[in-house]
């Protein structure tokens, strides 16, 4: 069902917009109004809208799309590098946090033996 509706999205006209599509939550029932959806966004930021990211959702579906104008650079909010960034920083903290977590067990054992 995600690769229909990710093929759907991909025979969609989007002159000037190159779209990702992030599935966050998919149904046995078929989204009708993507195309709509879409068009309307790139409408949108045609008329001056400066968010580039719009959630859709539709008969249970929630799916995320981001719309990269394809004539300049990619907005540094929305590049992948900020994403990787953001990524190692969230793990960096976990290993932090578990690092905390086993010396607090460890100190524990110790105390019980």
């Amino acid at each position: 069902m995600d690769e229909d509706l990710l093929k759907l999205v991909s025979q969609i006209s989007t002159p000037g917009f190159f779209v990702t599509t992030e599935i966050i939550q998919s149904s046995t029932e078929n989204p009708k109004g993507i195309e709509a959806f879409i068009l309307q966004k790139i409408s949108n930021i045609k008329a001056g809208a400066t968010g580039r990211k719009f959630a859709f959702r539709e008969n249970g579906w929630q799916i995320n799309f981001t719309f990269f104008p394809t004539n300049q650079v990619v907005d540094k909010r929305y590049g992948l590098m900020n994403k990787m960034i953001k990524e190692k920083k969230r793990f960096i903290k976990f290993l932090r946090i578990r690092k905390k977590v086993l010396l607090l067990l460890y100190q524990i054992i110790d105390m019980a033996v």
